[in-house]
C-alpha cells in the first residue's frame, strides 16, 4: 500500500506542477515547458555541467510553446541579446575613432603651425606613435580587440612621419626613410605574431609595400630595380611563410594585388631601362611565390591560382614584344607545357578541382600561342584541329567537354565573321574546310561519351555543322568567283550544284545510317534546290546555264528517288 500511495502521491504532484505551469503561462507570466521526463526542471545529463555551460546550451534547447489551440509546438528559442548590439556599435566607435586620429595627426604634421618647426611636428607623430604603441602593449592583456586597435593606430602613425619627413620636409634622404619604414615594417610584423592579429599584419604588408614610393619619380637604374624587386620578393616570401602559419585569410590575395600593381608601375619604364632582363627574372620569381601558396580549395587559392599566370605572361609579353614576338610565343607554350603536368599531378594526387583548373589554363597557353607562331589567316584551323584533339580525347571530365567546345566556337565565329570578310580565297577556303570537318568530327567523338541528355548536344553540333556546309557553298563559291567578273552567273550554277550534291549526301548518309534527321535534312537541302533553280535560275540566268541547272537537278533527284527505291527493295526481300 505504501508503494501504491507513494506512486499516486508523485502522479499527483506531477499534475499539480502541470496544472501550475498552464496557470503561469496564461496569466502572460512565462512559456508553457516541459521535457520527456516528467517536465522536470532539468535534465539529468546537464545536471552536473558549470553555469556557463548549461546557459550555452540553452540557447539551443528545445521546448515546448503553447501557442495555440492544437497543443504543444515543438521550437527553437533563438534570442539577440541587446548586448551584442552594443558590442557591435562600440566596435564601430572605437574603429572611427581610430580613423580620425589617424587623419587628425597626419593633418597635423602637415599643416601645423609654422613655431613649431619642421622637425618638431616629426617629432611629435613619432611620439605619438610611440605612445600609442606601449599604450597598446600595456592593454593588450586586459582589452584585447581595443588594444589592438591602438597598436594599429600607432604604427600607421609611424609610417607616415617617416614618409612625410623625407618626402614633404626633405629632412632626411629618401634612402633613410626607406629604412626607417623598414623598421616599423619589422616593428609590425614581430607585433602581429605576437599577439597573433591578422589586422596589423595587414598594416604591415600594406607599409611594406608602400615604402619604396618614398623614393623620387626618376631614371631607373637596373641596380634600383633590382633592389625594389628584391625587397618586394622578401616582403612576399615572408607573407606566404606566414599563411603557411597562420590562418588569416586575405593575407595572400592583398600581397598579389599589391604585387600586380607595383609591376605594372614599373612596366612602363622598362623600356627606358633598357634592361627588360630585369623584369624577365623577377616576374618568374613572383610567379614561383604564388604559384606555390597553400593549397586550399577557397575563393583565394583559385583567385591567385588564375591571375598570377595571367600576370606573368602579360608582364614577359609586354617588355619582348618589341625584342622577338616569338619569345612570348615560346613563353606561352612553356606555360601550356607546365600546366598540363601539373594537371597531371593533381589528377594522381585525387586533387580533382585543382586538376580541371590547370587543364583549363594549359589549354588557354596553347590557343594564344597558336597565332603568335602561324598567322592570323591559320589560326582558326588550328583552333579548330585543337577542340577536335581535345574531344578526340573521349575523356569523362566536364572541363574536357566544354573547353573544347568554347575553342571550336571561337573558330567557328571567326571563320564567319573575319575570316569570309578579309582573308584571300585559298586560306579562307582552307579555314573553313577543316573547321567545319572539325566540327562533324567533335560531334562523333562527343557523342561516344555524351548519353542520354547529352544527344541532344551532339543533335546541335550536327545542325551547326549543316548550317555551316550551307554557307560555305554560298560564302566560299562567292568568294572563288570574285576574282572573274565574267563569270558571275557560273557562281550561281555552281551554288545550286553544290546544293543538289549536298542534300544527295544527307539523303544517302540518312538512308545508311538509318538517321531520320539526316533525311530531314536531305529533303529540306532538295527543297531548297528546288526552289532555286525554279524560281531564280529560270529567270535570272543566261539559257546555257537554265539548261544546266534543270539537267543536274534532275540527276541529283532521280539519284535520290533510286536510292531510296533500292533500299525499300532490300528491305521487302529481308522480310
Amino acid at each position: 500500500m505504501n508503494h501504491k500511495d507513494d506512486s499516486i502521491e508523485e502522479i499527483l504532484k506531477s499534475i499539480d506542477r502541470r496544472l501550475n505551469s498552464i496557470e503561469e503561462f496564461l496569466k502572460g507570466s512565462g512559456e508553457f515547458k516541459g521535457t520527456e521526463e516528467g517536465f522536470s526542471e532539468e535534465k539529468e545529463e546537464t545536471a552536473y555541467l558549470a553555469p556557463e555551460e548549461k546557459e550555452a546550451i540553452k540557447k539551443e534547447q528545445k521546448t515546448f510553446v503553447y501557442d495555440k489551440p492544437g497543443g504543444l509546438e515543438e521550437k527553437k528559442v533563438t534570442s539577440v541579446s541587446s548586448g551584442d548590439r552594443e558590442k557591435f556599435w562600440i566596435n564601430v566607435l572605437h574603429k572611427i575613432g581610430i580613423f580620425a586620429l589617424i587623419i587628425g595627426v597626419g593633418l597635423f604634421i602637415k599643416y601645423s603651425f609654422p613655431y613649431i618647426g619642421l622637425w618638431g611636428r616629426i617629432a611629435i607623430g613619432l611620439l605619438i606613435g610611440t605612445g600609442l604603441l606601449y599604450l597598446g602593449e600595456r592593454l593588450t592583456t586586459k582589452y584585447g580587440p581595443y588594444a589592438l586597435g591602438i597598436s594599429s593606430c600607432g604604427i600607421v602613425i609611424l609610417y607616415f612621419s617617416f614618409y612625410a619627413g623625407s618626402a614633404f620636409y626633405d629632412l632626411f634622404s629618401p634612402g633613410v626613410a626607406f629604412i626607417l619604414m623598414f623598421l616599423v615594417t619589422v616593428l609590425g610584423v614581430l607585433l602581429s605574431l605576437r599577439y597573433d592579429s591578422s589586422v596589423i599584419s595587414f598594416i604591415a604588408v600594406i607599409g611594406a609595400f608602400l615604402t619604396p614610393f618614398v623614393f623620387r619619380s626618376g631614371e631607373l637604374t637596373p641596380l634600383a630595380l633590382v633592389i625594389l624587386f628584391s625587397y618586394l620578393a622578401l616582403i612576399n616570401g615572408w607573407i606566404l611563410t606566414v599563411t603557411k602559419l597562420k590562418e588569416w585569410k586575405g593575407l595572400n590575395i592583398l600581397a598579389f594585388a599589391l604585387t600586380a600593381m607595383m609591376l605594372l608601375i614599373m612596366i612602363n619604364h622598362a623600356s627606358e631601362t633598357g634592361y627588360p632582363w630585369v623584369f624577365l627574372v623577377f616576374s618568374t620569381v613572383f610567379f614561383a611565390l604564388f604559384f606555390y601558396i597553400p593549397r586550399k580549395e577557397n575563393a583565394e587559392s583559385y583567385t591567385i591560382l588564375f591571375l598570377n599566370p595571367f600576370l606573368y605572361y602579360f608582364v614577359l609579353y609586354f617588355v619582348t614584344y618589341k625584342i622577338n614576338p616569338y619569345i612570348a610565343g615560346t613563353l606561352s607554350l612553356a606555360l601550356s607545357a607546365f600546366y598540363y603536368y601539373q594537371s597531371s599531378f593533381s589528377e594522381k594526387k585525387r586533387m580533382l578541382d585543382f586538376a580541371w583548373a590547370y587543364t583549363t589554363l594549359a589549354v588557354f597557353f596553347l590557343t594564344i600561342a597558336i597565332p603568335i607562331f602561324l598567322k592570323s589567316s591559320w589560326s582558326t584551323c588550328a583552333w579548330a584541329i585543337e577542340a577536335t584533339a581535345i574531344l578526340s580525347l573521349n575523356k569523362k571530365e566536364k572541363v574536357l567537354r566544354v573547353l573544347p567546345l568554347i575553342l571550336l566556337g571561337i573558330a567557328v565565329f571567326k571563320m564567319v565573321f573575319i575570316d569570309s570578310l578579309f582573308l584571300e580565297t585559298f586560306p579562307f577556303l582552307f579555314n573553313s574546310i577543316i573547321t567545319i570537318a572539325s566540327v562533324l568530327l567533335g560531334s562523333r567523338f562527343l557523342s561516344e561519351k555524351e548519353k542520354g541528355e547529352g544527344k541532344e548536344l551532339v543533335i546541335a553540333m550536327n545542325i551547326l555543322a549543316m548550317f555551316l556546309v550551307f554557307w560555305f557553298t554560298v560564302a566560299g563559291t562567292d568568294k572563288f568567283f570574285m576574282k572573274f567578273t565574267n563569270l558571275k552567273e557560273m557562281s550561281s550554277l555552281v551554288i545550286s550544284v553544290l546544293w543538289g550534291l549536298y542534300a544527295l549526301v544527307l539523303f544517302v548518309t540518312g538512308i545508311i545510317k538509318e538517321s531520320s534527321h539526316a533525311k530531314i535534312a536531305g529533303f529540306i537541302m532538295s527543297s531548297m534546290t528546288i526552289i532555286k533553280v525554279f524560281f531564280y535560275d529560270l529567270s535570272s540566268l543566261e539559257t546555257t546555264y537554265r539548261i544546266l541547272s534543270l539537267v543536274v537537278l534532275g540527276i541529283i533527284l532521280l539519284t535520290i528517288s533510286f536510292i531510296y527505291q533500292k533500299k525499300i527493295r532490300k528491305i521487302g526481300d529481308d522480310k
